[in-house]
């Protein structure tokens, strides 16, 4: 279960975010890739026999099928996504790498990327821009026009029954009490606490992943939850 804790500042920071961020949903469709999901069956074996060797790279960075914090970026375009990937601080990246590697040696060229290795951030940017050109860019007018719809039915709902109804239209099985909203995880364990004390929160639909939300809780920036569309 996911518990996201409210202030009133919070409940007036909620905003849903008016366009497709690239990056994260990129990173959602590779992580979906991993996943034995049978909705994506078929999405997924034509993008496996596609991937450029250039895109394997990026399997270091979520050995687990999670990747690391680092990754969690906002951005209206995969440039400015990848920008602010390489503007993460130094310490930030090595947590979230001994986070992802916390039982076994992370690759030579991943521990290079908290040292500031030029090669090793070329190779990671290499590999980002070609997932985005192979995996994304062929269906982003797509996915922008269902984000559209997506900002619609939100928007709707808010005018016409608040906010709390809102937000556990976007999980069946959630609910909203006394500022706290609880997001069920059927068969994961452990109760994840996220304490938003007045950061606000930023929604955003993602079209390539099923398996529960998705949350960007960094310090000093407001979170960010992704949720599955159409549920």
């Amino acid at each position: 279960m996911i518990r996201i804790h409210f202030t009133a500042d919070d409940l007036a920071r909620v905003r849903f975010a008016p366009r497709p961020s690239p990056v994260p949903e990129l990173h959602a469709a590779l992580m979906m890739l991993g996943s034995p999901e049978p909705l994506f069956g078929r999405w997924r074996h034509r993008l496996l026999r596609s991937l450029p060797r250039t895109v394997e790279p990026l399997a270091d960075l979520a050995p687990g099928g999670v990747a690391p914090a680092f990754l969690d970026v906002l951005g209206d375009t995969p440039d400015e996504g990848f920008t602010l990937i390489r503007s993460a601080r130094p310490e930030f990246v090595r947590a979230g790498i001994e986070q992802v590697y916390a039982t076994r040696p992370a690759p030579p060229w991943i521990r290079a990327l908290y040292t500031g290795d030029v090669d090793a951030w070329r190779t990671l940017g290499r590999a980002q821009r070609s997932a985005y050109q192979s995996v994304l860019a062929p269906v982003w007018p797509l996915v922008q026009d269902l984000h559209r719809a997506e900002f619609a039915r939100y928007a709707l709902t808010v005018t016409e029954q608040g906010l709390g109804p809102a937000l556990t239209a976007l999980a069946p099985g959630s609910r909203l009490r006394d500022g706290v909203w609880e997001w069920p995880l059927p068969g994961v364990p452990g109760v994840r606490e996220i304490r938003l004390g007045g950061r606000g929160l930023i929604l955003r639909p993602t079209f390539h992943w099923r398996r529960g939300p998705l949350v960007q809780d960094q310090p000093d920036r407001p979170a960010a939850l992704a949720y599955p569309a159409g549920t």
